[in-house]
């Protein structure tokens, strides 16, 4: 009698609201929002969030439902937030209560640290590289002759050419 709710989830701190194979990941301190959503040929109605963790049993949140919807907002994601979460519609029609879950959607706290070595430090760390390896190649460049250059230095130095040597030696 009614679909299945659809469940998603969203993160707004650091922008990344990362998918998972298992589910979601979201970075410890972000507010994130968990929402529920149907498509129903009936008004009102609300949903439930159910959420399971290994450390708890099962815990509810009810929102009514607005334009077939509702946003479960936490505003800073810690350790017990992971879990499994799912929306339950219930609505009353022609006086019957009816209600469909959705899916499990699994989400995993997890601490920011790494992304930010991996997002900022190693950029940070090639950039250096490369910009040390430019001046490091342009300061060498001017200081090593190669072998031609060590002749022509040499002919130089004494001050008369290679060919009037020669010329010079026959008189």
């Amino acid at each position: 009698m009614l679909f299945q709710p659809n469940i998603s989830v969203s993160s707004s701190m650091y922008g990344v609201s990362g998918a998972q194979q298992q589910g979601f990941q979201v970075f410890r301190g972000s507010t994130f929002t968990i929402s529920c959503s149907i498509q129903s040929q009936f008004p009102g109605g609300s949903f439930q969030l159910t959420f399971t963790s290994i450390n708890s049993a099962n815990n509810y949140y009810s929102l009514p439902a607005v334009n077939h919807s509702a946003h479960f907002l936490f505003p800073a994601a810690e350790p017990a937030h992971q879990g499994s979460y799912s929306c339950v519609y219930h609505v009353s029609a022609f006086s019957l209560n009816c209600s469909s879950e959705s899916r499990l959607l699994s989400v995993t706290v997890t601490d920011p640290e790494p992304f930010i070595i991996r997002a900022v430090v190693l950029p940070l760390t090639q950039l250096l590289v490369t910009v040390g390896l430019y001046f490091y190649c342009k300061a060498t460049r001017g200081r090593r002759p190669s072998r031609q250059e060590d002749i022509e230095l040499d002919y130089d130095d004494l001050g008369v050419p290679a060919e009037e040597e020669g010329a010079q030696g026959a008189e």
